[in-house]
Formats: structure tokens, sequence, C-alpha cells
């Protein structure tokens, strides 16, 4: 009977340290997937499997792995190394060189196009390892001197490990719409002084005629984003394919002045209700992101003499974002004289709040369009 009861009791024992070794490896294999490029993690959010592949947006891995992209009649083209690899909206078929890929290397989910990482890093020269327990797959080539995989286990076990970016009560965006002009100058040598960076949307007929600003302001480290050619509602959205002409030209001037491949666009007076699904679709495809805001200034509207209300209107605001959970607060403004009086007392107030200013970081896209479209 003795021996009974020990024999179950060491049944029970080795049970109990094998739920134990289970709950400590469970512990450690985190849900979330990520991609490695030579020695580091790529701050990819959306790494999916689909399809039995490991998978992630095609814009994203675009711009580590410095392909181009281009959208021409309903075709997405990646040209790289002389090899033109397309996806056809229409038939959902990817072509490299005009033959058919059989294993669908790109999909299209929810608008978005998703790539096969396998099958791009293969296709460029690259090789794959892949790290199970944490779910990692790395991308490398030989040519291009890196750490051991077991010491990569490290850099994954650190990034997983590692404590969000201290970001004070909330991350604040300094927005600045209307520009390039005088006043353009004016606000980044104030952003300058408090070593602050900000996020400015410029019209590409004004970019035209002030390129040495979009170069200064670029070149001081500030984002800039597309706020579309003529801020001409009656032409912006008269049709969708105007809509798309006037967003697409103005990245593209923004290229051309600063050799930054930017996709972010802000559109005049704000989404709603000008934007159609239609529109929205459009820079999905061309995988644009939109940005409004959740704190308006209205600076437009006051004159220099009655600056001071802006300041209390972004006081107002930002504490209303704030203490209704928003933690990514957007502030629109303007290049206005009104502004730029102001601004200081502005930048002043928000770090004493304790708030932290940023730039937009496309690397860490935060959702801010009145829609409240997640894909954007």
């Amino acid at each position: 009977m003795k021996k009974r009861i020990w024999g179950l009791l060491g049944v029970l024992f080795a049970s109990l340290l094998i739920l134990e070794s289970i709950s400590a490896e469970a512990a450690v294999t985190p849900d979330k997937r990520y991609i490695g490029l030579h020695d580091r993690i790529l701050p990819i959010d959306d790494v999916s499997v689909i399809g039995n592949n490991t998978r992630v947006p095609l814009g994203e891995i675009a711009k580590f792995l410095y392909l181009p992209l281009e959208i021409e009649d309903g075709v997405m083209h990646v040209r790289k190394r002389g090899v033109d690899y397309t996806y056809d909206y229409a038939t959902k078929e990817t072509r490299k060189d005009g033959i058919l890929q059989t294993s669908s290397p790109i999909v299209e989910l929810n608008g978005k196009l998703y790539i096969t990482v396998t099958y791009i890093a293969d296709e460029l020269g690259f090789k794959t390892h892949y790290f199970p327990k944490f779910k990692t797959l790395r991308i490398y080539r030989d040519d291009y001197k890196h750490m051991p995989h077991v010491n990569f286990e490290s850099v994954i076990k650190m990034h997983m490990q590692a404590k969000p970016e201290a970001s004070g009560k909330a991350n604040v965006y300094l927005t600045f719409d209307d520009g390039p002009n005088r006043f353009t100058s004016a606000n980044t040598a104030i952003l300058k002084k408090y070593n602050v960076k900000g996020t400015f949307f410029f019209i590409g007929n004004q970019m035209k005629d002030q390129r040495k600003i979009v170069k200064e302001t670029a070149a001081a480290g500030h984002y800039i984003g597309s706020h579309s050619m003529t801020h001409d509602a009656n032409k912006v959205y008269q049709t969708t394919k105007s809509f798309m002409d006037e967003m697409n030209k103005g990245l593209r001037l923004i290229e051309q002045i600063t050799g930054n491949d930017t996709k972010l666009v802000r559109v005049p007076y704000g989404s709603k209700p000008y934007v159609t699904a239609a529109m929205r679709n459009e820079l999905i495809r061309y995988d644009y992101k939109l940005w409004d805001w959740n704190v308006d200034s209205e600076d437009w509207k006051y004159t220099n003499q009655q600056a001071g209300r802006i300041v209390k209107n972004i006081q107002t605001s930002v504490k209303k974002a704030y203490a209704t959970g928003n933690r990514n607060i957007v502030i629109l403004m303007h290049d206005r004289s009104q502004t730029t009086k102001v601004l200081p007392e502005i930048i002043e107030w928000l770090q004493a709040q304790g708030y932290v200013l940023k730039p937009y970081d496309p690397a860490h896209h935060t959702v801010n369009n009145f829609y409240a479209d997640k894909r954007l």
C-alpha cells in the first residue's frame, strides 16, 4: 500500500515538473512575431502567418530592403536589380518579369499588400534562419558581417524584454500646415532653440517656389508630409483620380527636393467628410498614411493681438485629450505669424506639463484620422 502511495506521489510530482516546464517555456514564447535583419530586430509590428507563410506589409519591409514601389495602371511594381516583380490588383497575381509566381508571394488583405518574407529574401540574395522558440525570422547575408545565430538569440531576448520608451505623460506632435513660407523658417528656428522636432505638411505649389526652405526643414530633422498640391478643395476632392493626383504629386515633389521618401499626407480641411471610401482605399493601395489631428489650435482665426487665445485653446484641448486616455496627441497649427508669436509659450507649457514632443516617425506610426481607419 505504501509503495502504491509513493508511486502515485511520484507520478504526481513528475506531472507537476512537466507542467512547470511547459509553463516556463510558454512564458518565454511570445505571441508576437519578429523579423530580424542582420544584427537587429526590425520595427515591424504587423508580422503575420498567412497561408502558412510568414508575411509582412510590403510597404514596411520595402523601406529596410530599399525596394522602390510604384503603381502603374492598377499594377504594383517592385523593381530591383533589373528584375520587375508585379502584383495585379485586378487578377491578384504576382509575376516576376512577366512569369506567374504560383506560390502567391504577394497577397492582399484588407486593402494592404503582404509579401512572404522568405520569398523576397531569397530573391534578393539573403539567407533566412528561423528561431521557433521566439517566433523570429532572421534575414542575413554572408557577405555582410553579422553575429552567429546563437548570439542573435540574446538580441531577440533583449528586444522582447525591453521596456517601452519613457514618454512622460504622453507624446505630443506639433504639426504645421500651409507652408513652406517665411513663417516656416521662423518656426523651425524656435523649435531648434528648444531642441524640438516638428511635422510640417507642405503645399506642393508653394514647395516649387520655396525649395530652399523645404531642404532646410528636412535637414533640420523635421518630418515633411504632403498637404496636396493646390489646397483647393474643388480641385482636390473633385474625383478619386484628382485626389490621388494631388497626393502623389505632392509626395513626389518632397522626394525630389529632399531625397526623403515620405508617405504621410494631411488633406486640406481634414479628412471628414471630404475623403470618400474610394479615396481611402486608394491611399491604402499606395501604402500612404493619413493624419488629421485631435487638438485644433484654431490659430488661423486669430490676429497677432489675439494670439494668446491659441495658447489657451491648446492647453484646454490637450488636457481634455489626455484625460480621455489619448497618449498620442496631434496638435494642428499653421505657418502663420500669430502662431510663431506664441510658439515658445506653447512649447514651454507642454514641456513643463511633462509631455514629450516628437516628430512623426514612420517606423512607429500611430493612427490619427477622423474615420478611425486603422489601415491608415
